[in-house]
C-alpha cells in the first residue's frame, strides 16, 4: 500500500489494528461459548445441543386398537414433503468453458505488471511474472476476498496479497504462506478461514495482434448464485 500514491499508511495501520482486535474478540467469544454453552447470546445455537423430547402420551395413546386423531395428524405432517425444499431446489449447472478476450494485448503488460478484468462475471487478474511470462489468476484473495489488483506484488513467479501477505504461485495457484503480516494480527485473522489455493486460469495471446484471451467458465457466476440460494432457502 505504501507504494500507491495518495495512500494514508497510518490510516491503514489503524484499520488493521481494529480488525485484529475484532478477530481476537471473535475467537475468544467462540471459545467461551464452546466451554460454557449459552454464555454468548448470539452464538448460543452454534454449540448448544437440543435436548431430546420425550413422546407425549397423547400422541402414542391408543383406544380399542385405534390411534387418536392428534396422532394421525402428527404422522401425516411428518410424512408430508417440505414445501420450501420442493419450491427452491435448483438444478445442477454444468461448466461452460469459453475463451474470452480481455481487451489487452501482450505488449500492454511489462514484467510484474497486473491488470484486473471481469470476464463473464468472473474477477481475474492478468499479468506477467518476473521473467515476462503471461499468467492469469483470480483477482480475489482466498482469505477474505481482498482484490489482489490493489497493490499486490509479483516476485518471480509468486504473487503476494497486499493486505495480509498471503503468497501463491502464479503457475498453479499453490499456497506458499498464509496471512503472515502484520505480526500477530495477520495470523489471527487467518485462523478462522480455511487455507485455500489461488484460482488459476488458462491464458493465451493470439499470434496475430497479440490479443490476450482467458479460458473462463461462463456459468461460474450462475452456478455460485444457484448454490448460494439453495443453501439459504431449501
Amino acid at each position: 500500500f505504501a507504494k500507491r500514491p495518495g495512500t494514508d499508511l497510518k490510516k491503514k495501520q489503524l484499520s488493521e489494528l481494529k480488525n485484529g482486535r475484532l478477530a481476537m474478540i471473535g475467537v475468544a467469544s467462540m471459545f467461551a461459548n464452546h466451554v460454557i454453552p449459552g454464555s454468548v447470546p448470539f452464538l448460543t445455537g452454534s454449540y448448544a445441543t437440543q435436548p431430546e423430547k420425550e413422546p407425549s402420551p397423547a400422541s402414542s395413546s391408543t383406544l380399542c386398537g385405534k390411534t387418536s386423531g392428534s396422532g394421525l395428524h402428527a404422522a401425516a405432517a411428518a410424512q408430508a414433503p417440505s414445501k420450501t425444499a420442493a419450491r427452491y431446489t435448483t438444478q445442477v449447472i454444468l461448466p461452460a468453458l469459453q475463451w474470452i478476450k480481455t481487451g489487452l494485448k501482450a505488449s500492454d503488460l511489462g514484467p510484474t505488471e497486473l491488470k484486473a478484468k471481469n470476464l463473464a462475471g468472473v474477477d481475474v487478474l492478468v499479468g506477467k511474472d518476473g521473467s515476462g511470462k503471461l499468467f492469469c489468476v483470480g483477482n480475489l484473495c482466498p482469505h477474505i476476498g481482498t482484490p489482489m489488483s490493489e497493490g499486490a506484488d509479483v516476485i518471480g513467479d509468486v504473487i503476494v496479497c497486499p493486505l495480509h501477505g498471503s503468497s501463491f504461485k502464479v503457475t498453479n495457484g499453490e499456497l506458499i504462506d498464509w496471512c503472515p503480516s502484520p505480526p500477530i494480527i495477520g495470523p489471527l485473522t487467518g485462523l478462522p478461514i480455511e487455507k485455500k489455493n489461488l484460482a488459476v486460469f488458462d491464458v493465451r495471446s493470439s499470434f496475430f495482434g497479440g490479443d490476450i484471451e482467458v479460458l473462463v467458465d461462463t456459468n461460474a457466476k450462475k452456478a455460485w448464485e444457484a448454490d448460494y440460494w439453495k443453501g439459504i432457502l431449501d
